[in-house]
């Protein structure tokens, strides 16, 4: 089984990251069924309110994931009061499919046990069926499920 070690990201590591991450979430928000501009709209507008400080916002928690010397992924956690909320994980391209996104979510849960935090949740958009099955696999449960038509003019 593979095994990854979380490097917290340092304030210069998480401007480009950010760039990155809010590009791949209006991707992600396209693919789910917006246009373009609004799923850029609705990205900038999410990001700019989850994280109005930036690398500073409070609760927020920014890491790299390693195997060794190579950088493998990310993770991005929000902890309020007893639980935590990953808001976004990934694993680089060239390395998928090898159990390092299995790998950063369960050190994910081990640094939240360690932080005496009781509870673990996450959002994943329902097209990402490889994600949505690792997490299931995982333990991870819907509690909830958001759900949209598209209209059309006429």
């Amino acid at each position: 089984m593979v095994d990854v070690r979380l490097e917290p990201m340092t304030e210069d590591e998480y401007k480009p990251w950010r760039a990155e991450a809010e590009a791949h979430y209006a991707r992600s928000s396209e693919a789910s069924g917006q246009s373009a501009a609004g799923a850029r709209r609705a990205a900038a507008d999410t990001y700019a309110r989850l994280l109005p400080d930036e690398y500073a916002t409070a609760g927020n928690h920014f890491w790299y994931a390693y195997d060794g010397d190579r950088r493998v992924g990310f993770l991005w956690i929000k902890v309020e009061r007893d639980a935590a909320m990953v808001h976004n994980v990934a694993v680089e391209a060239e390395v998928r499919r090898r159990g390092y996104g299995r790998a950063i979510m369960l050190a994910a849960e081990r640094w939240c046990r360690d932080s005496g935090l009781s509870r673990i949740g996450l959002h994943v958009f329902a097209h990402n069926t490889g994600a949505r099955a690792l997490y299931e696999q995982l333990g991870f449960a819907e509690t909830g499920r958001t759900m949209a038509k598209v209209l059309s003019a006429g």
